[in-house]
């Protein structure tokens, strides 16, 4: 069985590469990482495989809407992480899960199961 993809957004460049670090010592594959709108869009663009999104909700002032709405699109799924739990989450998001940050190891790798098991 192949690993899983994930796309990470995240504007805080420390955790992203926290965020990147986990996601590999989970198990799953990093499909790709963007630390700004445009570069989650100009990534997206690329047409690459990607089974879940793992979104910060606020990136240096942007919602990371355009991302979810093009992934949900697609059929992919996405967790949102965010220090503001679900403030200011738009209501067509109000079925995605929210981790509140700071989270931990265990958190992270629970909601990234619950998630992409629950679409096996």
């Amino acid at each position: 069985m192949t690993a899983k993809r994930i796309f990470i957004v995240e504007d805080e460049a420390i955790l992203l590469c926290d965020l990147e670090d986990i996601v590999l010592l989970l198990g799953f594959d990093l499909a790709g990482s963007a630390t700004s709108l445009d570069q989650a869009m100009d990534f997206l663009a690329s047409g690459p495989k990607i089974d879940l999104g793992l979104l910060d909700l606020n990136l240096n002032g942007e919602p990371s809407d355009p991302v979810a709405d093009h992934l949900l699109a697609a059929g992919v799924p996405v967790l949102f992480v965010s220090g503001y739990g679900r403030r200011g989450l738009a209501e067509r998001f109000a079925d995605c899960p929210v981790l509140q940050k700071p989270y931990d190891e265990q958190k992270l790798a629970a909601a990234l199961e619950l998630i992409l098991n629950t679409r096996d």
